[in-house]
Order: C-alpha cells, then sequence, then structure tokens
C-alpha cells in the first residue's frame, strides 16, 4: 500500500465556471508558444515559472489512470499556489477566491472515490474568514486537511490573531498541512530569484522558521493537540534545527544573560525544545541521504512519502524507488508508505472502506 502525501491538482473546471462579482480575479490557466502558466492577479504563478501539463494537473480522470500506473493507491493534493491567495487584501475577494478554489477541490476528492484526499486553501491575513471557510470546508464537503503557507505573506505563523483559528483546527481535528510556495513571502526571498532556490533553500528556511516561531510562543502548549504535516522540505534539516535550539534555549537561561533580553522577547515554552519534534508530520523525499538517520532519531510514526507529482521535480516511479529501499526496516517502510497516512487522516473511518478494496475494485 502506497499513500503519496505530496502531489499538486488545480480545480480548472471551477475557476472556469466561477461566477459573481470577483470572476476577474480568478485563476487563469492560459497556453501560449511556451506551454501552460496560471495567470492570476496579472501575473504569471509561480515566480519560478515553468510549463506544466494542463491534463495532469487539472484532470481527475487522468490522474486516477496516472496514480495506478504509478502503483500509488491514495493521493494528498495540495494546490499548484498554496500562497497566493494570502495576497488578497480585500475580505469579500478573498472568501470568493478560496471558496471556488475550495469547492473545485472537494468536488474532484468526491469524483474519485476516496482515491485523492483534497487540501483547502484559507485566507489566514482574514483570520475569522479563515474560521468560517475552515468550518465550512469541514461541515459542507467533509473535508479534513487545510493547506497553509508557512508565513502570511511575509508575517509569521504564531501572530496573535491567529490563535482561535488555530483553536478551531484543534477542536475540529483538521489536519493543517503547511506546504511553501514560491509566491509567499519566503524567509530571503529578495535574493532566490535564480536557481530554483525559492524550492532548495526557501522550503526548508521558511519551515524552520515557522517551528521556531510555533514552539517559542508557546503555540504548540496552549495547542498541544494540533495535527500539523511539512510537506516537500526534506526531513534532513530536523536534526540541525533541534540542535540550534538546544543551544538557543541554554543561551537565554545563561546568568550571563541576565537584563540582556526584553522579557517578552524570550521563550514561551514550557518543555524542552526537543519534545515539540514528535509533535509533526513530514512528508520525505525518496531521496534523502540523512533519511535513515533522521527515522532513528525521531521513530517511524511521523513521516510519509511524498512525490511532488506532477511537477517537475516529481519522484516518478515510486512504487518501485520504494522496493529498492534497504536502508530502513520493513517496519519503518511499512510506516512511511502507507500505516502514518491512515493515523494521520482517518482513511478507514473516513472513506468507509478500506483503499486497497476500492484499489481492488478498481481493478
Amino acid at each position: 500500500m502506497l499513500f503519496d502525501a505530496d502531489a499538486h491538482y488545480m480545480p480548472k473546471d471551477a475557476y472556469d465556471a466561477m461566477q459573481g462579482e470577483f470572476r476577474h480575479m480568478r485563476p487563469l490557466i492560459r497556453t501560449d508558444g511556451s506551454g501552460a502558466t496560471m495567470r492570476f492577479l496579472g501575473d504569471n504563478h509561480p515566480r519560478v515559472a515553468y510549463s506544466f501539463p494542463v491534463e495532469a494537473s487539472c484532470d481527475v480522470d487522468r490522474r486516477i489512470k496516472d496514480i495506478e500506473r504509478l502503483g500509488i493507491n491514495c493521493q494528498l493534493l495540495f494546490p499548484g499556489h498554496s500562497g497566493i491567495y494570502n495576497n488578497i487584501a480585500d475580505p469579500g475577494a478573498a472568501r470568493a477566491l478560496v471558496q471556488n478554489h475550495n469547492d473545485g477541490m472537494a468536488e474532484a476528492e468526491k469524483k474519485s472515490d476516496g482515491r485523492l484526499l483534497s487540501t483547502f486553501c484559507l485566507t489566514m491575513q482574514h483570520p475569522d474568514i479563515a474560521i468560517e471557510e475552515l468550518q465550512r470546508c469541514v461541515n459542507t464537503h467533509g473535508m479534513r486537511c487545510a493547506v497553509i503557507c508557512p508565513n502570511v505573506d511575509g508575517a509569521p505563523i504564531d501572530d496573535l490573531a491567529l490563535w482561535d483559528f488555530y483553536a478551531e483546527a484543534e477542536r475540529l481535528g483538521v489536519v493543517l498541512a503547511f506546504h511553501a510556495d514560491a509566491d509567499s513571502k519566503l524567509v530571503g526571498h529578495e535574493h532566490f530569484g535564480r536557481w530554483r532556490l525559492y524550492n532548495c533553500l526557501g522550503f526548508p528556511f521558511d519551515y524552520m522558521h515557522a517551528i521556531v516561531c510555533m514552539i517559542y510562543s508557546g503555540l504548540l502548549d496552549r495547542f498541544p493537540n494540533l495535527k500539523l504535516l511539512f510537506a516537500e522540505a526534506g526531513v534532513s534539516f530536523l536534526p540541525f534545527l533541534e540542535d540550534r535550539l538546544e543551544d538557543t534555549t541554554e543561551t537565554f537561561k545563561s546568568p550571563l544573560a541576565h537584563k540582556h533580553f526584553n522579557v517578552r522577547g524570550q521563550p514561551a515554552n514550557k518543555k524542552d525544545t526537543s519534545e515539540y519534534f514528535n509533535m509533526f508530520y513530514h512528508a520525505v523525499g525518496l531521496d534523502e541521504s540523512l533519511l535513515e538517520m533522521v527515522i532513528a532519531k525521531y521513530g517511524v510514526d511521523k513521516f510519509l512519502i511524498g512525490t511532488d507529482f506532477p511537477h517537475p521535480d516529481a519522484h516518478m516511479n515510486v512504487a518501485q524507488t520504494v522496493e529498492k529501499l534497504t536502508s530502513i526496516s520493513g517496519e519503518a517502510l511499512e510506516a512511511i508508505t502507507w500505516k502514518n497516512a491512515v493515523n494521520l487522516f482517518n482513511l478507514e473511518e473516513r472513506h468507509g472502506r478500506s483503499t486497497a478494496d476500492q484499489s481492488v475494485a478498481a481493478e
């Protein structure tokens, strides 16, 4: 059994069918001599723009055929644009655009009969609207995973205005899946315009900053049952980050630091920083040289396989690659390919029958 925890899909049909006052602001997928791109608010998305295959990115029937060919039983769908809706200042436009997107994603999940799980977007710059849309997606569509950027249009993810949102996400048991985006204001983004650095450096940098914010702000103490997933940045940065946080904590505790730090500028976490790392799920790449070490350090129950399909850096032939992984135990392999996803997303409960049964039925 294989669960793909990082794939991408865009509900083009929903975009094209959008009506109402803000229809002119909808995402537009356009093709010219250089191939297909997405236009949004007058710009191409993303800033690392490439031509993408429209059918593979926007058609549910084609996606089902693709995942069957790749040996994937179930796939989590992120948008191709996790951060662009955070740029919209007008509350009415923000609400209309995310509702249109989320309705399209819900339709894709429904049409797939459980083979695809869709994330839904939120306008985190408008926390009250984010809470309303969170409730709507859960209560109307039965969706259970929201995608958020690790920053809110450049602002920190632990901003006090968002704490009511986190309270509601915890109450509803929604998975908050962090996915960085080249159109969000990544840490150091002003220097990342070359060599695909938005992904290479921006994603892990932004995740490290988000993790630090959630730990040191005390947010994770206040909401200890949040379900948090980080996608498409690998996991090799985790031991490094943990070591740096330990060093920073010791600095704050040092007797030489007396009165050197503003009281409200000091960390508010109640536990040792290392304890919080067990709260995070991660989508891992299949080519990470430190994967075995990271799994040995943090255990097997927080990692899932992610392919990034159908983006240019997607891991093709993922099922065959998984079969060749000999650096981790059989128990760990079963956990990261299927069992952890079942636990995180309640797959058996959610779909009424196992995805394995659905796959057999499809054959």
